[in-house]
């Protein structure tokens, strides 16, 4: 695993391993993420102003 072969040596993950559908750029992962985020600001915004 030292020298980059990870098939001759062990390596452990969990569960959330199975999460991962993808390994996107730097870029794409933060604007995921930006979206996502603004989308959970959104929702809980309008669920408190819904309140009121």
């Amino acid at each position: 695993m030292q020298d980059g072969d990870l098939d001759a040596g062990a390596w452990s993950c969990g569960m959330d391993a199975g999460l991962i559908h993808d390994i996107p750029k730097a870029e794409e992962l933060i604007d995921r993420i930006m979206h996502q985020s603004e989308e959970i600001v959104a929702k809980r915004l309008q669920g408190m102003l819904a309140r009121g």
